[in-house]
């Protein structure tokens, strides 16, 4: 219990310099699903406007990014991917994954809460979802899970 309290939540840049935040990831998601080529300031939708607004917020307009990438012809949804690919973030099929977003969820707070949030991480753990970082992330959460529950 009390190593918990000093846990650092594993998404934060102090554990890995390339290691994206929640709102980092869904605000890059949104920011190419709703990319009009040339960007304006004035566009809500743009990565550095969407990191001003809350988690709360971002993860809103990361659900209306899910839904207009899932009504998009497939040659755009490649072409997205592709995009997605070259910023570091995990793919379409990944990003409409329900499990991977309570994922990302669960290992920004840093902690695992419940028993049903440590049966969705153990399960997307053994999944070919995440990234080598953040299965480490999801060891590191069982572990500590397992640690205070036994």
């Amino acid at each position: 219990w009390v190593s918990q309290l000093f846990t650092v939540s594993p998404f934060k840049p102090s554990c890995g310099a390339d290691m994206k935040t929640e709102k980092e990831i869904l605000a890059e998601f949104t920011a190419l699903v709703f990319e009009k080529g040339q960007p304006s300031a004035m566009d809500i939708f743009t990565k550095q406007n969407l990191l001003k607004g809350s988690l709360t917020s971002v993860r809103l307009a990361a659900n209306d990014a899910l839904e207009l990438s899932a009504l998009m012809r497939q040659d755009e949804q490649n072409k997205l991917n592709l995009k997605m690919k070259e910023s570091g973030l995990p793919s379409l099929t990944t990003m409409h994954n329900k499990a991977f977003r309570n994922f990302l969820k669960i290992a920004n707070r840093g902690i695992i809460k419940k028993e049903q949030e440590y049966q969705l991480v153990r399960s997307v753990s053994e999944t070919t979802i995440l990234s080598l970082e953040q299965q480490s992330v999801a060891y590191k959460l069982l572990e500590s899970y397992e640690q205070t529950h036994s």
